[in-house]
């Protein structure tokens, strides 16, 4: 991306989680340009989800084409709402959002513990072969780490 005339390389890390016990289930890096929306057929596919499964999702990922995709595999449409410019959402939909949002913070306390304690808020590499690697060997710690807190507790 450019802000004004200079060049930055940035990054952005679609990552799905599980609600349960918070384990990383599947995830890529994409440039930073790359939309949401467009990386939530290849997320569900990483993900390896039983059908009939809830799908939780921020309002990055608000798409009718998502949304039947989600339908089309038996999955529960659990992806936020998002208000379009002149059209606020229903109370219908804020509720909806705020349950949805009440078993999303696991994915975000996953998410921030990752850029917390693993240094994962900025890539150590240029490129997506590395970025990739950087995150699956990242989300691998992750998830031993925290197999071995719960099998301790």
């Amino acid at each position: 991306m450019k802000k004004g005339k200079k060049p930055y390389y940035g990054y952005k890390a679609h990552i799905a989680v599980d609600t349960g016990n918070g384990f990383i289930l599947g995830g890529h890096v994409t440039p930073a340009h790359v939309a949401d929306t467009t990386e939530f057929d290849r997320l569900l596919t990483e993900a390896n989800l039983s059908p009939d499964a809830p799908v939780l999702a921020d309002k990055g990922y608000s798409s009718m084409k998502n949304r039947t995709t989600l339908k089309e595999r038996s999955y529960i449409d659990g992806i936020m709402h998002k208000a379009a410019r002149g059209k606020p959402l229903t109370f219908v939909q804020r509720l909806m959002n705020r349950l949805i949002s009440s078993v999303r913070y696991r994915v975000e306390q996953g998410i921030g513990t990752l850029k917390r304690g693993y240094g994962f808020s900025r890539m150590r590499y240029t490129g997506l072969t590395k970025g990739n690697m950087e995150f699956i060997l990242t989300a691998i710690t992750f998830n031993l780490k925290k197999a071995a807190l719960m099998v301790r507790t």
